[in-house]
């Protein structure tokens, strides 16, 4: 949960290398950070306009998903009316996408294919139109999963060592008995008790 909230405060769109949307890849990429099998909460969140490229790919890797244990959320961002992407460079818009003819792109936010990414990623749909709105229901869900995962466990492992004290004791009680004897024998030849009764 701690890693996700910092993601999202830090997140920004210098983070991405280039601009177009392959939800396929993004998701392909995502499953291989999943790797420790004793992870329980496998979640991603993906944040698109869900205007997407590679077909009927992105159901496929979808399903794969879902067959490793990752629940996929998405986070629906743009208008349905469509506008420019616009290309910035530390928080300042320097110019928009544009096409190989040199056409400024015109996105328009699909909600239905990020709907059926959510549904069949056993996961749901946030409209990200109210940011506040959807971080807030982002920490929600976060916070209804098992979180035995994050916390730290203490194993206490213990061994019979029982032994050791037992062999101690039948040591000491050999030295005693083997001391005790020697030391009535040694008392007897001093004839100390015998010696002061007769005076």
């Amino acid at each position: 949960y701690g890693a996700a909230k910092m993601f999202l405060q830090s997140m920004n769109t210098d983070m991405l290398s280039s601009q177009g949307t392959a939800i396929n890849e993004a998701i392909e990429l995502a499953a291989t950070y999943f790797n420790d099998e004793a992870q329980t909460n496998r979640v991603l969140f993906i944040i698109s306009d869900g205007e997407d490229h590679s077909g009927g790919a992105t159901l496929d890797a979808v399903e794969l998903a879902v067959e490793e244990g990752i629940q996929i959320y998405t986070i629906g961002v743009g208008s349905s009316k469509g506008g420019p992407i616009p290309l910035k460079r530390n928080g300042i818009t320097e110019s928009y996408k544009k096409d190989a003819e040199g056409e400024v792109v015109i996105t328009r936010l699909n909600e239905d294919i990020l709907e059926d990414i959510a549904d069949d990623g056993d996961g749901e749909y946030i409209d990200g139109a109210n940011t506040e709105e959807a971080v807030t229901l982002i920490k929600e869900e976060l916070l209804q999963m098992d979180k035995a995962e994050f916390e730290a466990k203490q194993f206490a492992e213990y061994k019979d060592q029982f032994q050791w004290f037992l062999a101690a004791g039948l040591l000491l009680l050999f030295l005693d008995v083997f001391l005790l004897d020697r030391k009535t024998q040694w008392l007897k030849k001093l004839d100390l008790f015998n010696e002061w009764e007769d005076k």
